[in-house]
């Protein structure tokens, strides 16, 4: 049963809104007021909204100060979103987060030119996001539509804002396959799909978005090999491609993460031994290659990675003892090489 816990968090560009006798201010409490009148309040957080105050900055869950941004908890909002967003021209930052909003998102409110941020997480919003909506993007950087029931092919027209640097579209219904154009985006920095039901091969071109620093693509229907292109992202910190069905052994170029402090590949199909250049994934925290059919000896490189706290190679078809670098990893802490046929004791 899902939470009847929410926020609402509205921020306008307080320079526009701080003038009085603008006369857009009240056409966006006007806005809001319509808003209002599209969803259902049980908490009452929302009855001091007036059509007579001249402000928008003074009703409950707005701010027109970035500095003073916050959520505001526990307004248990249901309903719709309706048509009176669409009038608040000035609006930065939309947070619905965390309500039991019900019904599909529109394509007009990608058309509000100011709107950098969109967090409608944790709803039971539904139906496909429109096949334009990336197309009208104004001046988007975050949009997070994570933990609701949202359905249908991921639109090829995600690439075509450049100016957005963070999309979750996690725990939603998105199947198909990944649009082939998604890393031509400049601007992504972090893309988050877990938990949904995208199939297919991952698609190539990966060095065209050399700005990402975060991919997580896991619990999926993902197939084939990681694309070799992997290794144009040189500033990948975290990759989480766990719980798919990739197979084939690690592309080379992986060895150029540099910056990678976590890598996940958890039950998939990947086969093989595992490459002496791991050890060059300096940067390394944690690693977790368990659940798949990797085999032969663990590499003596291992040792390099000082960084290294969390290591996970159960499940695996490993031979031989564990080598004696390993003592070099000096902040280990969880080692889990069970269910292997690995011969000898942890070195110490």
């Amino acid at each position: 049963m899902k939470r009847l816990f929410g926020a609402l968090a509205l921020l306008f560009l307080a320079p526009i809104l701080a003038r009085s006798l603008n006369p857009s201010l009240n056409d966006d409490v006007l806005g809001l007021i319509v808003f209002k009148a599209d969803i259902q309040d049980p908490e009452g957080r929302l009855v001091s909204w007036n059509e007579e105050d001249d402000s928008p900055c003074n009703l409950n869950g707005v701010k027109c100060n970035p500095r003073s941004n916050r959520v505001f908890d526990g307004f248990s909002l249901s309903g719709k979103i309706g048509r009176g967003l669409l009038q608040l021209h000035f609006l930065r930052k939309l947070s619905l987060a965390k309500n039991n909003l019900t019904g599909s998102i529109s394509l007009s409110l990608a058309q509000l030119t100011n709107l950098r941020v969109i967090d409608l997480s944790e709803n039971s919003l539904s139906g496909t996001v429109p096949d334009d909506f990336f197309t009208q993007c104004g001046s988007l950087r975050s949009i997070s539509l994570a933990n609701n029931k949202f359905s249908g092919q991921i639109s090829e027209n995600l690439s075509s804002c450049p100016t957005l640097a963070s999309v979750n579209f996690s725990s939603n219904q998105f199947s198909g396959l990944l649009p082939s154009g998604i890393w031509s985006s400049h601007g992504l920095r972090s893309l988050d799909l877990f938990d949904s039901l995208l199939e297919g091969e991952m698609p190539k071109g990966l060095e065209g978005s050399n700005n990402l620093r975060t991919i997580n693509l896991r619990k999926n229907q993902f197939t084939g090999q990681i694309p070799d292109g992997i290794g144009g992202f040189l500033l990948l910190r975290s990759v989480d491609l766990s719980e798919n069905l990739l197979s084939g052994s690690l592309p080379n170029t992986m060895q150029k993460l540099k910056l990678c402090n976590d890598l996940n590949l958890r039950k998939n199909s990947f086969m093989g031994e595992v490459p002496q250049w791991i050890g060059e994934m300096r940067s390394l925290e944690t690693l977790d290659l368990s659940e798949n059919s990797f085999s032969g000896q663990f590499p003596n490189s291992i040792g390099k990675l000082k960084s290294l706290k969390v290591l996970n190679i159960s499940m695996n078809a490993f031979t031989g003892s564990l080598p004696e670098s390993m003592i070099n990893c000096e902040n280990l802490l969880p080692l889990d090489a069970s269910q292997n046929l690995l011969t000898g004791n942890v070195p110490s």
